[in-house]
């Protein structure tokens, strides 16, 4: 909402005032493992695929993929992802998909960064040649601060001041207690964007949110 304050003001003194409610969350990242197929299989026989995450059901969880003569990178992607979704710690723990040779996985909450997170060809039970090279195509993490930006509807003359103080609504089980600091960390003509940093990341699978119930006072541009 735009007002005009004075409404008949003179129009060197008339300021502009408009009003926002905003918010943004603060939560994290979920990690992706990303198991990439290396070879077409060159038997019909079963391979192990053995995947590990720290706190994991199970861990490390070894399940047992059928292949058949030449199945290719993309068919045992898919071979080894169905298999894997069959495993109750596995699929508790991931979602599963494939995108062409890689076998995806994806943690279905956010939370720090687990290392030591795999997935392997552990034993080729007959002469299939298969294996996976495996990489965190991306980390986990656990965020502490999100920004807001008010963008405002006015032309301004000037950079506008802003007015009001953004609020810290927990989630379930947040280990974060307040709002450490916030801060205008950009502020120009077109918009201010502030910042807002928790005392502590809320945790692993739970989301804060940053509520800014403010405005902007400037001059409008003539």
């Amino acid at each position: 909402m735009t007002i005009l304050v004075p409404p008949r003001a003179h129009a060197n003194i008339a300021c502009a005032v408009e009003g926002f409610s905003l918010s943004n969350t603060i939560s994290g990242v979920q990690e992706v493992l990303t198991g990439t197929v290396d070879a077409v299989s060159a038997a019909a026989d079963t391979i192990e695929v053995t995947v590990t995450a720290a706190n994991m059901a199970g861990t490390p969880a070894a399940v047992n993929v059928g292949l058949a003569l030449a199945d290719t990178k993309p068919q045992v992607a898919a071979k080894i992802a169905d298999a894997l979704a069959l495993d109750a710690g596995i699929a508790a723990w991931f979602d599963i998909a494939t995108d062409g040779d890689d076998v995806v996985l994806t943690r279905k909450i956010h939370a720090a960064n687990d290392p030591a997170m795999a997935i392997a060809v552990t034993a080729d039970l007959g002469a299939t040649g298969v294996t996976i090279t495996d990489a965190i195509t991306t980390p986990g993490s656990l965020a502490t601060s999100c920004t807001i930006t008010l963008t405002p509807e006015v032309t301004y003359a000037a950079v506008p001041a802003l007015v009001g103080a953004p609020q810290h609504i927990k989630g379930v089980g947040s280990a974060a207690t307040k709002i450490d600091n916030w801060a205008i960390t950009t502020q120009a003509v077109g918009g201010v964007t502030i910042t807002a940093t928790l005392d502590a990341a809320p945790g692993a699978g739970i989301t804060d949110t940053i509520v800014f119930v403010g405005g902007l006072i400037g001059i409008p541009a003539r």
